[in-house]
């Protein structure tokens, strides 16, 4: 078996693996265990790992630094933000709630994006946001006025374009890498936070953290 076909096949089985507990997770009739599951275990999971925020917001802050040095290096970091707030903010907690293993639930967010970007689990986020805080994603746009899982994906091409072929991307790309990431940030993941009595604020030192409001605990 080629190489190519061998990737292809991996492809597929995470296509319908994605499509699978999308399904599994969201079915039309259990609104409640839906609720249920979102409230125990990703609230749960947050409240475990308060500092995966942290991350995201340092690259999307570094990206800033970048701008006026080198707007494709900025690129590259504004999309490692959006990246990390889209699998290690919202899509991890969901598999580990789902699988109870943390390197499983790892390995599998790492395998979730390849040339699709962030395609492969448009379905399942959209169905997380809907439910954790009736956000619907296709409603928010971007700069060009695509959803914002469509720019995000744009986004992500170009900056395998930048890191595999040396491509010189445009201000304009890079503004439209910044405001996916703050959209992502100001329209979905802090939502969602908002919605399990949790916000994003700074510890003792500085860093930033995912906290508990006290309304909920």
């Amino acid at each position: 078996m080629s190489m190519d076909m061998y990737e292809a096949e991996q492809e597929s089985a995470m296509d319908a693996f994605y499509d699978s507990i999308s399904k599994d997770l969201y079915p039309e009739h259990k609104e409640l265990a839906i609720d249920e599951f979102i409230e125990e275990r990703m609230r749960s999971y947050f409240l475990k790992h308060p500092e995966l925020i942290q991350a995201p917001i340092e690259c999307f802050f570094h990206a800033s630094d970048l701008q006026q040095l080198s707007p494709r290096c900025a690129l590259v970091m504004y999309t490692s933000s959006i990246e990390q707030y889209l699998r290690s903010v919202l899509l991890k907690p969901v598999l580990f709630g789902m699988i109870h293993n943390e390197n499983v639930a790892e390995l599998i967010v790492r395998s979730s994006v390849g040339q699709s970007g962030f395609s492969r689990y448009k379905k399942l986020l959209t169905s997380l946001c809907h439910h954790a805080a009736e956000i619907e994603l296709s409603d928010l746009k971007g700069i060009d006025g695509k959803p914002i899982l469509e720019e995000a994906s744009d986004v992500y091409n170009i900056r395998s374009r930048v890191t595999h072929q040396g491509y010189q991307a445009t201000t304009s790309e890079m503004e439209k890498a910044r405001n996916v990431a703050v959209m992502i940030l100001t329209k979905v993941v802090e939502p969602v936070l908002l919605k399990l009595g949790l916000f994003v604020g700074k510890d003792e030192g500085g860093s930033y953290m995912i906290l508990d409001d006290g309304e909920n605990g």
